[in-house]
C-alpha cells in the first residue's frame, strides 16, 4: 500500500493532465454556411496548444483574460481555415453572398462557443466561465446569437461575439447587457 501511495504522489499531476484532457483534445466541432449546414473538425495541433497555454500562462485580472480570449478565438479561426473555407467569410450577413465557408450568428456563436469551451476543458480559463450561447430579439423576425461567458468573482455577464467582423479580426467581447440593448460596433 505504500508504494501505492508514494506512485500516485510522484505520478499524481500526470494523471490529472491525463483526466482533464489536457495533453490530448478531442478535435473541434465547428460549422459554417448559415445555420450549421455544414460541418467541420478541428484538429488543435501540439504547437497551437503550447502557444494558447502561452498566451493564458500569467493570468493577471479578469479583463486581461477577456483580451486574452479575444486572441485565442481569433487565431484559433485563423488555425480552422487553414483546411477550410472559413476564410471566405465578411462581417454580418451582407457580404457574404453565396461564399462557401459563409458564417451567420448560429455559426459563429456556435464555433466561438467550442473555441470557448476548449480554452475552459484546458484549465486556461481561470477568471470565467462558458455559459450557453445566448439570443437577442429587437424585432419581430431579427434574432441574433453570441458566445456567453460570466466573471466569476462579479458575476457580470459578457458575450463574445466574432459575426460582426471579417474573417481574421478579433471577436467583440462586451457586457451582455450592452450587447441585448442591439449593440453592434
Amino acid at each position: 500500500m505504500r508504494h501505492l501511495y508514494h506512485w500516485l504522489r510522484r505520478h499524481a499531476a500526470c494523471l490529472l493532465l491525463l483526466a482533464s484532457g489536457a495533453l490530448h483534445a478531442e478535435p473541434l466541432q465547428l460549422c459554417y454556411d448559415y445555420g450549421c449546414a455544414k460541418q467541420l473538425e478541428v484538429e488543435i495541433s501540439e504547437e497551437a496548444r503550447d502557444w494558447l497555454a502561452q498566451l493564458f500562462a500569467h493570468p493577471q485580472d479578469a479583463s486581461t483574460e477577456r483580451s486574452q480570449i479575444q486572441r485565442a478565438v481569433q487565431a484559433l479561426y485563423w488555425l480552422s481555415a487553414q483546411d477550410s473555407p472559413l476564410w471566405h467569410d465578411k462581417g454580418g450577413d451582407r457580404f457574404d453572398n453565396d461564399a462557401d465557408g459563409r458564417m451567420d450568428c448560429i455559426d459563429h456563436s456556435h464555433n466561438d462557443s467550442a473555441f470557448l469551451q476548449f480554452l475552459a476543458t484546458q484549465g486556461w480559463l481561470h477568471f470565467h466561465r462558458v455559459d450557453p450561447i445566448v439570443r437577442r430579439t429587437r424585432w419581430l423576425l431579427t434574432q441574433h446569437f453570441a458566445s456567453h461567458i460570466t466573471e466569476q468573482d462579479t458575476g457580470q455577464e459578457w458575450v463574445v461575439d466574432s459575426w460582426f467582423n471579417s474573417f481574421g479580426e478579433p471577436p467583440v467581447v462586451v457586457p451582455l447587457a450592452l450587447w441585448k440593448e442591439g449593440f453592434s460596433p
